[in-house]
């Protein structure tokens, strides 16, 4: 009898829960949306977006969602749409138990403004994808600018990455000599405090321009960039502390075991 009241004791819960669960989904099937609330992740002092933005993209179907079942909500449909928002790069849409609909968004985060020779501007992001300007924010990032040739239609297709892996498509771009130099740049406090511009000359060498010295820094492409980057800091330190930083018009780095400097005329 007691081994009997021991089994009982562990089917009931058991048995229980079915019944609570179904009875937890008829209630949430009840449950009407009483409103939407927009989260947006501006860590990366980014505001592309805000509130009005993503609820007017919600109301664009035709449905305010207030007063309609939770969980008759398309919630993979209204992220879908949120996310042909060129400036987010992820969403999550939900509703809580309360009936509150919540939309968090997190922002795509550029690393570098490119200015093209035929008067177009665009960024790129981390993740190496092209990214239109907006007009509501201008990200305070590096610029490139120069002879960079690509424009932003043609590259709408192509990630930076896979064109670094793709030689083809490599030697035919400097984007992703640009995109390793400014994620080389940004590790470095100092060098990100450092260095304003990059600038892409007739040989499409790529060139610095630093905040401090009247000078360039040409650094060939994105090979070997922490020797590069190695051999300016032991200038700067045993070199240029010493002369002045004006002392050079034109730093190369571009050369294997060579700094090049030219004087100023």
């Amino acid at each position: 009898m007691k081994k009997v009241l021991q089994i009982l004791l562990w089917l009931l819960p058991a048995l229980g829960l079915p019944v609570i669960l179904g009875f937890a989904s008829a209630e949430q099937n009840n449950v009407l949306c009483t409103g939407i609330k927009v989260m947006i992740d501006e860590s990366d002092e980014n505001f592309f977006v805000d509130e009005t933005d993503i609820k007017e993209i919600i109301y664009s179907k035709g449905d305010s969602l207030v007063g309609s079942p939770v969980s008759q909500i398309n919630y993979n449909q209204l992220e879908q749409l949120i996310l042909k928002n060129p400036s987010v790069k992820n969403v999550q849409v939900y509703a809580t138990v309360e009936g509150e609909v919540k939309a968090d968004i997190i922002q795509r985060k550029p690393v570098v403004r490119i200015y093209n020779i035929i008067g177009e501007s665009f960024y790129i992001d981390e993740n190496g994808n092209v990214m239109p300007l907006s007009a509501k924010f201008a990200s305070r990032v590096p610029v490139a600018n120069g002879n960079i040739r690509e424009s932003y239609g043609g590259l709408t297709l192509f990630n930076v990455n896979k064109i670094e892996a793709d030689d083809s498509l490599a030697s035919k771009t400097i984007l992703d000599d640009i995109f390793a130099v400014v994620n080389f740049i940004e590790k470095d406090e100092f060098w990100k405090a450092h260095i304003q511009q990059i600038f892409v000359n007739e040989k499409n060498d790529i060139e610095l321009v630093p905040m401090v010295g009247d000078h360039k820094i040409i650094l060939g492409d994105k090979k070997d960039l922490e020797t590069k980057f190695k051999k300016l800091m032991i200038l700067y330190q045993k070199g240029l502390s010493k002369t002045g930083w004006n002392q050079y018009s034109i730093i190369n780095l571009k050369f294997k075991n060579q700094v090049i400097c030219t004087k100023k005329q």
